[in-house]
């Protein structure tokens, strides 16, 4: 029989020497040309002047719908370090759990995969938690909608896998919070529309194209392969849809990945997601997922 481990030696190698070289680039980049923060500022400014007034890819530059910024107003109101240091905390919680999910074999090279996220302060790091919760919790998937739109593909897996009560729970959290939002500000809704019909086909559009193709061509392969994934039980292929729908590509995307071992994990440890069909499908899971879990 063929000894594996000399080939896991080596990828073990080649994924800490590859985190470190993009966690080493990440701290580069920001500390040279976009500064620390630079997403979640955006965030905290949003309040301060004109909301939609910035183009896309401009310092500042809010994108996400009233909702979002009407549920960070709190704690927008503290100073601009205290935001950022709290948001970069959270964000820094939420990448250890989710790359924990993995071992500890893998943990840390995953973690250092987070590191753009924490210094930039996106939300991708929001959406992996939300690819893990989601699907016990339908209504998270409202926040997704909230913030990059196209990546809550969570009512997509329920539609595709027939569990209506779940895509029930996921439109009406929707409906309702947007109701909300608009009953409080219908007037940032429509500068948010008006907004996202001017800038939809700019070229500031398209940050990042140099890495995926444009959103239109991406976003029915995307459908697919999460209806596929849905009827077949590859869970994976939830957060793999979602970092490839992302409206603007870029490399933060990769921090959605992190949810895979959590959603392995828990399938290894034989918590299905509901409605999920039993039988003779295989569950995939992450190298050393069944050992984390006691098999």
């Amino acid at each position: 029989m063929t000894d594996i481990r000399p080939l896991a030696l080596a990828l073990r190698a080649l994924a800490w020497a590859g985190s470190l070289i993009f966690a080493w680039l990440s701290v580069t980049l920001v500390a040279t040309e976009l500064g620390f923060g630079v997403d979640s500022h955006a965030y905290w400014s949003a309040w301060r002047g004109e909301m939609y007034g910035a183009a896309p890819a401009t310092r500042d530059a809010y994108l996400y719908s009233p909702a979002f910024a009407q549920a960070l107003w709190p704690l927008a109101q503290l100073p601009w370090p205290a935001f950022a240091v709290i948001w970069a905390l959270g964000a820094t919680a939420a990448i250890v759990w989710l790359a924990a999910g993995a071992g500890k074999t893998w943990a840390v090279p995953l973690f250092l995969l987070g590191t753009f996220e924490i210094l930039t302060g996106n939300v991708n790091w929001v959406l992996a938690v939300i690819a893990v919760v989601g699907l016990r919790l339908p209504g998270v998937w409202t926040i997704a909608l909230m913030t990059k739109v196209t990546p809550a593909l969570g009512p997509v897996w329920f539609l595709a896998r027939g569990e209506w009560r779940q895509l029930g729970t996921s439109i009406a959290w929707a409906a309702t919070l947007v109701a909300l939002s608009v009953s409080i500000s219908p007037d940032l809704w429509r500068q948010w529309w008006d907004f996202l019909t001017t800038h939809s086909g700019s070229a500031a559009g398209q940050v990042g194209s140099a890495f995926l193709p444009p959103l239109w061509i991406r976003l029915p392969a995307v459908v697919a392969l999460v209806v596929w994934g849905a009827r077949t039980d590859r869970v994976w292929t939830l957060p793999v849809g979602m970092a490839l729908s992302s409206p603007v590509s870029g490399i933060g995307q990769l921090v959605v990945l992190l949810a895979i071992p959590r959603l392995l994990k828990r399938d290894a440890a034989g918590v299905a997601p509901p409605g999920r069909r039993t039988g003779s499908t295989r569950v995939r899971t992450w190298p050393g997922a069944r050992r984390a879990a006691g098999r």
